[in-house]
């Protein structure tokens, strides 16, 4: 008998949680590029299910490609997909490691391909960003073989059972939902928490979860983490940012100035908060 057939390593179906625009990331996507941003990074996801779980194309052509799906009608200059892209990765959704490499994918990319294909034995190690034993975006953890899982689900069972996955993920307990060390760290994060609710309103389980996997992802760095959770409290942000690299100095040590920038927040005042009363809800919970 000759070899079977090679498993199919592109998907023909992906699935779509009911609340995909409630996740803060999406959220500051269409807040930054509105509904042709979406679009973009949408039609952008697929590409990349048909062909796997990653893509590998040069940043020009996909932005042709996007175009040319979408229409240019609606995108008037490829730089406007470039710049989504870019965008898409800043925030979390692409990963920018190997955006530089001209690679399409990221963590949760990953994560609903893998369970697509839990029974397809498609070779994983290329570009693959998730701990093969626990399914979470690796961080120093050493690979180790794949198992399957006793409870095999199949594309089918996905369809029909779609609103039922995310209530069984949330019953798993791994690294996001555990708190930060050292403890400054994790009383800034509960601080931050405190600011976004007074100016957002009640946080989910699952979006504290998703900041802290993000924050996680802009640094490896403690310190930096720290610094990166100050800014965002001070600033009222809804989401984390990688800091800013800090200006050059000339050789009498005072700020080269960047000339032609402007402040795009000079005619916005910011908010003001009672941090008084802040630390002592903190200190209370």
């Amino acid at each position: 008998m000759g070899a079977g057939r090679p498993p199919k390593k592109g998907l023909s179906y992906h699935r779509s949680d009911i609340d995909y625009y409630e996740d803060f990331k999406i959220i500051d996507l269409l807040n930054k590029y509105g509904p042709l941003g979406q679009t973009i990074y949408d039609v952008i996801v697929k590409m990349v299910y048909r062909s796997g779980y990653y893509l590998e194309i040069p940043l020009d052509n996909l932005a042709l490609s996007v175009t040319r799906t979408i229409g240019n009608k609606w995108i008037r200059n490829k730089d406007l997909v470039l710049q989504v892209v870019q965008y898409c990765a800043d925030i979390g959704l692409f990963d920018d490691a190997l955006l530089q490499q001209s690679v399409i994918t990221s963590a949760g990319i990953q994560k609903r391909y893998s369970l697509v294909t839990v029974r397809n034995k498609v070779n994983k190690e290329k570009y693959w960003l998730l701990n093969e034993e626990s399914g979470e975006p690796l961080l120093n953890a050493p690979k180790n073989s794949i198992s399957a899982p006793k409870n095999v689900i199949s594309v089918t069972e996905i369809q029909n059972t779609d609103a039922e996955i995310p209530t069984n993920k949330r019953k798993e307990k791994d690294i996001y939902d555990i708190a930060f060390q050292p403890e400054e760290l994790e009383a800034a994060f509960q601080m931050y928490l405190l600011v976004r609710k007074h100016s957002y309103g009640e946080i989910l389980p699952e979006q504290v979860r998703a900041l802290r996997e993000d924050l996680m992802n802009q640094s490896s760095d403690w310190n930096e983490r720290l610094a990166i959770v100050k800014k965002a409290t001070a600033g009222g942000w809804k989401s984390f940012y990688k800091l800013k690299k800090e200006p050059q100095k000339d050789s009498k040590g005072k700020m080269k100035k960047e000339e032609g920038k402007k402040n795009s927040f000079n005619n916005f005042q910011g908010r003001d908060y009672d941090m008084n009363s802040l630390e002592k809800q903190l200190i209370e919970k």
